[in-house]
């Protein structure tokens, strides 16, 4: 039974990076391009590159995605969750995901997005459509990423879950 489970799911490993700006409670996010968080407000972030630890990941990453610039003020903790997506010959993903919270080091994008739509060895396009502001309520289940909801949940009662989050009814498109 475990091997058929191990079979069934795709594990995606990254590090993601929580934006909020305390003042106007919004959350900086991505609006996702592709994959199973496609047409939905996500967390910029990603895998690591070969030979990249995960603090040059986060930065890379949200440059990639957002333009910016940040600086990794803390560690938040490691979550997981389970979608149903398929990909390759399985049926679930399995996200793990590092959460980061970073401040941007300007408030405007240094560089377009447009600029890194494909990573330096060309083989990945950017899957982020660009950043935006959202207010916290204006976050739904139907709008959102369950990285968005883990986020909003440790932003607003300051709790990252240590249990797999499971997403069975999850519609990726």
């Amino acid at each position: 039974m475990i091997r058929e489970v191990i079979f069934m799911w795709h594990r995606h490993f990254g590090v993601y990076g929580i934006c909020l700006d305390e003042q106007s409670e919004r959350l900086l996010v991505i609006r996702k391009a592709a994959g199973p968080y496609r047409g939905r407000y996500d967390l910029p972030g990603g895998s690591l590159d070969p030979q990249e630890s995960l603090l040059e990941a986060i930065t890379r990453e949200f440059r990639e995605e957002t333009g910016l610039h940040v600086q990794v003020r803390k560690t938040i903790g490691t979550a997981d969750v389970l979608v149903r997506f398929p990909f390759r010959e399985t049926t679930h993903t399995h996200h793990i995901a590092v959460f980061y919270e970073v401040t941007p080091e300007e408030q405007a994008a240094s560089a377009p997005v447009s600029q890194w739509l494909n990573k330096p060895n060309g083989t990945e396009a950017n899957d982020s459509a660009g950043l935006t502001w959202v207010a916290l309520d204006e976050f739904t289940d139907a709008n959102t990423s369950p990285l968005v909801r883990l986020a909003l949940r440790f932003v607003q009662e300051d709790v990252l879950s240590s249990e797999m989050e499971r997403f069975e009814e999850w519609d990726a498109y």
